[in-house]
């Protein structure tokens, strides 16, 4: 008897078949004296399975190379604007708002009670989803759950105002509410659920003008991420979205630090930091982790049948804040080595509209083969 794993592959936003498990033995289970399959040929599939999957995109994406040449007129696709923020909201933005401020009035200890039932659940409904402290709910929201509060609050205010100053497709929020009594305690998140598929899974089922398309989109973005103003803060110029501690994976694991007057004080907190290219930037909003994971996509279709893709949203906001103007993509670069050269090169295609940030990408990238980071 044999025992093989089964794992998914996904390369588009087609939903994966259920299992039970991922554990399954090749042999007879009827006890019938059926053969059993060679295990060649299950490892021979597990190989050819996802160059399988690429052949059946590219009969979408490029139906030309798999019919007899013929004379065509290209048409091509327009470059699509950044996705307006939906009104299409799962409670009904007409009484989403209005349900919401009354739920608000009740005391936190009833609330959190409620979201820690929902998010139990949300689990038996949908599952949990990967390693990630989020639960989908129904009635199309998401609820976010953390031990740490200050992560939560800084995404909410930053989904605020993102909502009050730009039309960047971003999740709503609806609620939040903390609890301190004990450190294993969870503070919740409330926020609307972004449509799509993450990036980092639907990339290859992506065009090449798919992709100068997104380009364009994010370029969009993080231009309006940059015309929001800063608030006054005692005169402290990097923080996070509340004037507060900066907290990032990228650094000290975490750990909370700031805030800081100026870039030279941060830069202490890096590798290099006395670098030329550590300081003289300006200071801007910033998402401060773009990588596929946290871009969302979705599958349109022209009005000349032409399918493609386009930006549905970014999402975890978490790390946002006020950051040397380098900082977003020298983030979105951290896990280069995950994703393919296309998507490396559209991020560098995004940023030059701002600027050079090549010697701050490679003194960033001393520091991680450094160790920051890890």
């Amino acid at each position: 008897m044999l025992e093989f794993r089964v794992e998914h592959v996904l390369i588009d936003d087609e939903q994966p078949v259920d299992m039970n498990g991922t554990i399954a033995l090749l042999g007879d289970h009827s006890r019938q004296g059926v053969e059993k399959a060679d295990a060649r040929l299950i490892g021979s599939h597990a190989r050819f399975s996802r160059s399988i999957q690429l052949v059946n995109l590219a009969r979408t994406i490029a139906p030309g190379l798999f019919s007899e040449p013929k004379t065509t007129t290209y048409i091509p696709q327009p470059q699509l604007p950044v996705r307006m923020r939906s009104s299409n909201l799962g409670l009904g933005h007409t009484f989403a708002r209005p349900i919401m401020l009354l739920w608000r009035l009740f005391p936190s200890k009833v609330r959190i009670a409620a979201y820690d039932l929902l998010r139990r659940l949300g689990r038996c409904f949908y599952g949990k989803d990967g390693d990630a402290q989020v639960q989908r709910l129904p009635f199309g929201l998401y609820l976010k759950y953390n031990s740490n509060p200050d992560t939560l609050r800084n995404e909410y205010n930053a989904l605020k105002v993102l909502e009050a100053k730009t039309t960047i497709p971003a999740p709503r929020v609806f609620d939040m509410v903390c609890q301190n009594n004990d450190e294993d305690d969870l503070s919740y998140l409330l926020i609307s659920r972004v449509p799509g598929t993450s990036l980092a899974i639907c990339r290859d089922a992506l065009s090449d003008q798919d992709y100068a398309n997104l380009s364009a989109q994010l370029k969009d973005c993080v231009s309006q991420m940059r015309d929001i103003s800063k608030p006054a803060n005692n005169g402290m110029a990097i923080c996070n979205t509340l004037g507060e501690a900066c907290r990032d994976p990228r650094i000290r694991d975490w750990s909370p630090i700031g805030p800081f007057p100026d870039e030279a004080s941060f830069s202490q907190n890096l590798r290099f930091s006395d670098e030329p290219s550590r300081r003289g930037h300006k200071i801007v909003f910033t998402h401060g982790d773009l990588n596929p994971r946290n871009i969302m996509m979705e599958r349109i279709s022209s009005s000349a049948g032409v399918s493609g893709w386009r930006l549905s949203g970014i999402i975890d906001w978490e790390t946002a804040g006020y950051y040397p103007e380098y900082w977003d993509y020298t983030k979105s670069m951290f896990e280069s080595f995950r994703w393919p050269r296309r998507h490396n090169n559209m991020m560098q295609d995004v940023f030059s509209e701002f600027g050079n940030y090549s010697e701050e990408l490679a003194v960033e990238r001393r520091a991680w083969e450094s160790g920051d980071g890890i």
